[in-house]
C-alpha cells in the first residue's frame, strides 16, 4: 500500500489516494469547499492542506474549526496522529478555558489551533483578534455557515484582515436548495468546489457498499378513532381561520408550512398594529398555534405511536401555554384522552418491526453494533425499554446535553462514556436523537436504522454515513404507509438527488475572491528545520499523555502571573527612561517566557493600571493622591509584622504590611526604591504609607 511522503507527515501513516491528492492540490491554492461522502477522509485532506501551508510558509499558522468540542478534539487527535510537529504546536481552545489562556495562545506560536467557531467569534469581537497571521482556516461541517452562525462572522473578519486568505470548507452535504448552497459559498468566500460521489471512478474502490432497505407497516386500526378526533379538532381551527380570511388556500387540506407562514404574518401584523386593535389578531394567533399543535399530535400518533403522543399530552397538561389550555378545554380533547387511556392504546407496529430487525441482526452476527435514530426523546426512552427485553440486546438512550421539560440531557462526558461502551461492546445498541448525526466519534456500526424518515438531505446523509466505513453497511428505514412518513421519505430522496445536481454544477456559478494582496512567495522549511522537527518528534508519534485543557490553562495562568511580576519588577528597576519594548521582549524570552505570555501579562498590568499602555511599557502612571509625595525608601531591617525603613535618608519610620502596595521582592534588608508615600504618626511613632512603588534601585 503506497503512503503519503511528506517531511511533516509521519511515515507509513496516511494512505496515498489519488482523489485526496487532487483535492489537496486544488485546496492549497483556492478557497475550496470539499463535498465528500462520510468516511472518505475529509479530516485527512484538511491535514494535508495544512502541512503544505506550514511547510511552505514558516511564519503562518492554521486554524481548524468544528461546531462542537468533541469534534474539535477528534480533529486534534487525527492531526497529532499524522502531522509531524511537537505536541506544543497543537492547541485546543474551547469555552472551557479562560480568556487569558486563549489570548496567550492567539498571540503565541502554536502552529495549529483547534477551536469552536463560537470561541473564535467571541475573541474576535471582545479581544480584537485579527487572524492575519493564519495562512489557512478550516471550517468543518461548513453547511452550517448560514445566517447568524459564527462561521459567517469569522470568515468575514479573516478575509477583511488577511492579505491572502485561504479557506477550506468540508461537508458531506451543503444542502439541496440552490439559495442555501449559494449562501454557504458566499459566507465562506468559496471560489472552487471539489465534489465526489460514491460512484466516481477515483473514489469507488475506497467506498464500502451500503444496502438501504425500507420496511413498510400499516397504521393500527386502533389508532383510527384517535386520528379522527385530532383531525376533527384541526379542521375546526382551519375553518375558523378560513372564514375570517386569514387562510386563503383553495385546497381542502392546509399544510403545516402554510400555517407556519401565517403565524409569522400574524405576529408581524400585531407588531405593526396599535394595541387597542390587536385583539382579533391575537385570537387568530391562538387558533393558528393550536392548529400547529394538532398537526404535531397527528404526526406523533402516526409516526411514533400512542406512547409518545401520551407523553406529549402529559407535558402539555403540566404547562401553561394559552393555546394548549384552549385545546384542553375542548370536549373532544377529553374523548381523545379516554380512548388513549383505554381501548385505543396499542404498541406502534414500527416498534414491533424494530424488535424483529434487531433480533434478526444479532442472530446473523451476535457481535453487531447498531445505531437507531429517532426524532423524539420520549420515543428513544420507550424503544430502549422495549429492546432491552430481547435476549442479547444491551441498549441505552443517547441524547443531547439540554434539559427539556424535566428530561435531563447527557453531559459530554456521559456521551463519551456511552460511545466508549459501544466501541468496547459493553453496549451493542444506541437509540439516538439527532445529536449522533454529526460531531461525535461514533464507532463503526453494522446497522443504522431510521425509526422514521426525515425530510432533510443533510441529516439523511449524516445518518447514513454512520455505517459502511470499513466494511459493507446496512441502512433500514421504517415507514408507515399513507402517513407523514411516506411524505418525508419522498422529500428526502428528492432532496438528495437535487443536492447532487447542484453540487456538480457549483463551479460554473462561483467567482474568484478578490484579495487585498498577491499570493506570497513560498519560503519552504530548511533541511536543518526539518531535521530538528524529526529529532524532537522521532520517527513515529508515541502514545503521549497530553495535558487536559484545564491543566494547561492553570499552568499558563501561573506562568502569566509570574511574567507579570517579572515585567513589573524589571520596569521598576529600569525606571521611566531605561527600558523599551524591544529590550523587554528580549530579556523576557531569554528567561523562558513566550511572546503570548508576555503580551497577556502586559495586558493585565495595563488593566490594573500598573502600566500606562501596552505600547508604552516604560511609562508607569502615578496615582493622583494629594497628600502623597515621591520619596526614597530604604529597608533597614525586617521585624515581626513590620519593617523599619529610612525615608529620604532623613527619617526613620515604621512600615506595616497593610500600608505597603508594591512588589514583595522589595521588602528585604538593604532594598531601596522610590515610592508615592505619606508620613503619619501612630502613638508617637513615625510611620510611612507606601501608596505606589514607582522605581526600584538596581
Amino acid at each position: 500500500m503506497p503512503y503519503v511522503s511528506h517531511p511533516l507527515i509521519y511515515p507509513d501513516t496516511v494512505e496515498d489516494r489519488d482523489y485526496q491528492r487532487k483535492i489537496v492540490e486544488a485546496a492549497s491554492d483556492k478557497n475550496t469547499m470539499v463535498i465528500l461522502p462520510t468516511a472518505l477522509g475529509k479530516t485527512v485532506i484538511s491535514a494535508l492542506v495544512a502541512v503544505n501551508m506550514l511547510y511552505n510558509y514558516r511564519d503562518k499558522r492554521v486554524l481548524v474549526m468544528a461546531p462542537t468540542r468533541p469534534l474539535c478534539m477528534q480533529h486534534k487527535d487525527t492531526f497529532q496522529r499524522i502531522v509531524r510537529f511537537p505536541q506544543d504546536d497543537f492547541t485546543l481552545l474551547t469555552g472551557r478555558v479562560s480568556s487569558d489562556y486563549r489570548e496567550a495562545i492567539w498571540r503565541d506560536s502554536s502552529r495549529i489551533i483547534f477551536a469552536t467557531p463560537q470561541v473564535v467569534r467571541n475573541d474576535i469581537l471582545k479581544a480584537g483578534l485579527k487572524l492575519n497571521d493564519f495562512g489557512l482556516l478550516v471550517f468543518d461541517e461548513c453547511h452550517r455557515s448560514v445566517k447568524e452562525y459564527a462561521y459567517t462572522e469569522v470568515a468575514q473578519q479573516y478575509v477583511r484582515h488577511s492579505d491572502y486568505p485561504l479557506i477550506l470548507g468540508m461537508t458531506a452535504s451543503p444542502g439541496s436548495g440552490i439559495d442555501r448552497v449559494r449562501m454557504v459559498c458566499e459566507s465562506l468566500f468559496i471560489e472552487h468546489v471539489e465534489y465526489r460521489e460514491d460512484s466516481d471512478p477515483d473514489v469507488r474502490s475506497y467506498v464500502q457498499p451500503i444496502h438501504v432497505e425500507w420496511k413498510r407497516v400499516d397504521l393500527p386500526l386502533q389508532y383510527q378513532p384517535l386520528r379522527d378526533i385530532i383531525k376533527g379538532m384541526l379542521d375546526s381551527k382551519v375553518k375558523w381561520l378560513k372564514i375570517r380570511g386569514y387562510l386563503k388556500s383553495i385546497f381542502k387540506n392546509v399544510t403545516r408550512k402554510q400555517l407556519i407562514e401565517l403565524g409569522a404574518e400574524l405576529r408581524f401584523n400585531a407588531e405593526m398594529t396599535i394595541e387597542e386593535e390587536r385583539g382579533p389578531i391575537y385570537q387568530a394567533i391562538m387558533q393558528q398555534s393550536s392548529a400547529l399543535t394538532l398537526f404535531h399530535m397527528i404526526e406523533l400518533l402516526e409516526t411514533q405511536g400512542a406512547y409518545t403522543l401520551k407523553a406529549f399530552l402529559e407535558r402539555m397538561e403540566s404547562g401553561d401555554k394559552r393555546s394548549h389550555i384552549t385545546l384542553m378545554k375542548n370536549k373532544m380533547y377529553g374523548e381523545l384522552l379516554n380512548l388513549l387511556n383505554g381501548k385505543c392504546y396499542a404498541e406502534h407496529p414500527k416498534a414491533e418491526m424494530l424488535k424483529i430487525v434487531v433480533k434478526d441482526q444479532l442472530t446473523v452476527n451476535p457481535s453487531s453494533r447498531m445505531l437507531i435514530f429517532t426524532q423524539y426523546r420520549d420515543t428513544a426512552a420507550h424503544l430502549v425499554e422495549e429492546l432491552n427485553k430481547i435476549d442479547g440486546v444491551r441498549a441505552e438512550r443517547f441524547v443531547g446535553q439540554a434539559t427539556r421539560l424535566g428530561d435531563r440531557g447527557l453531559t459530554q462526558e456521559q456521551q463519551a462514556s456511552l460511545i466508549n461502551d459501544l466501541r468496547k461492546g459493553y453496549l451493542n445498541t444506541l437509540v439516538a436523537t439527532s445529536i449522533a448525526e454529526e460531531g461525535l466519534d461514533i464507532p463503526e456500526v453494522d446497522l443504522v436504522l431510521f425509526y422514521e424518515p426525515i425530510p432533510s438531505e443533510i441529516r439523511y446523509i449524516q445518518r447514513r454515513g454512520r455505517t459502511g466505513r470499513k466494511t459493507a453497511g446496512k441502512v433500514m428505514i421504517l415507514v408507515v404507509n399513507d402517513t407523514y412518513d411516506t411524505i418525508y421519505l419522498y422529500v428526502s430522496s428528492r432532496r438528495v438527488e437535487k443536492m447532487k445536481s447542484i453540487a456538480s454544477k457549483l463551479n460554473s456559478i462561483l467567482k474568484p475572491v478578490l484579495r487585498m494582496g498577491m499570493k506570497p512567495q513560498a519560503e519552504p522549511m530548511t533541511q536543518e528545520e526539518i531535521l530538528e522537527i524529526q529529532r524532537i518528534t522521532g520517527l513515529k508519534r508515541e502514545s503521549l499523555l497530553i495535558p487536559s485543557e484545564s491543566k494547561r490553562s492553570k499552568d499558563l495562568n501561573r506562568e502569566v502571573a509570574r511574567a507579570e511580576r517579572t515585567i513589573y519588577f524589571k520596569i521598576l528597576e529600569r525606571g521611566a527612561s531605561g527600558l523599551n519594548d524591544e529590550e523587554l521582549y528580549y530579556e523576557m524570552e531569554k528567561e523562558g517566557f513566550t511572546k503570548g505570555v508576555i503580551n497577556v501579562a502586559l495586558s493585565k498590568l495595563t488593566k490594573k493600571k500598573y502600566l500606562a499602555t501596552k505600547k508604552n511599557i516604560s511609562s508607569i502612571p502615578i496615582k493622583n493622591i494629594p497628600e502623597a509625595k515621591i520619596m526614597d525608601i530604604e529597608i533597614e531591617k525586617i521585624m515581626a509584622g513590620q519593617a523599619v525603613v529610612w525615608v529620604d535618608g532623613k527619617w526613620r519610620a515604621r512600615l506595616l504590611p497593610k500600608n505597603y502596595n508594591g512588589p514583595r521582592e522589595l521588602i528585604r534588608k538593604g532594598s531601596s526604591f522610590k515610592a508615592l508615600c505619606e508620613l503619619y504618626h501612630d502613638l508617637g511613632v513615625l510611620c510611612v504609607r507606601v501608596r505606589q512603588v514607582v522605581q526600584a534601585s538596581r
